[in-house]
């Protein structure tokens, strides 16, 4: 089973979330943004890099939020998601198609990749703490 993280990005009760590239697996659906853990990094490291590597946005992990684990039918993934904070850096789309701030209430309204709906699913109540502005 592949580890998988996710940010969790929340500012003025919206998250930001990633419509993926296309030609890529799950093409033009979306996600919360992360990817994949490389053998010789924590978690937090490879999300820290992967968001640097997408979003040219340095992130700081705040605390764990959830853990989910999925089946697809050619392979399973743990997926791990971490509330974040931006920290530095302009907003640039390296890899994604688009990004949106959105509300909770909103996702329902968006093609998600099916591990990311569970942990849609697992976010009862987003913190109330860490408000500043968006960096788009």
């Amino acid at each position: 089973m592949g580890q998988v993280t996710a940010a969790l990005i929340w500012i003025d009760e919206h998250i930001l979330i990633a419509q993926r590239g296309r030609g890529k697996r799950f093409a033009c659906q979306w996600e919360f943004p992360g990817g994949k853990v490389r053998p010789d990094e924590s978690p937090e490291e490879c999300l820290r890099r992967e968001i640097k590597e997408e979003l040219n946005l340095e992130i700081r992990v705040d605390r764990h939020c959830c853990t989910v684990n999925h089946r697809y039918p050619d392979f399973d993934i743990e997926l791990i998601a971490f509330w974040c904070s931006i920290m530095a850096g302009e907003l640039r789309l390296l890899e994604h198609e688009q990004v949106r701030w959105i509300t909770l209430a909103e996702a329902s309204q968006y093609d998600f990749v099916e591990a990311d709906l569970k942990v849609i699913a697992a976010l009862a109540s987003p913190p109330g703490e860490g408000k500043r502005d968006r960096k788009d």
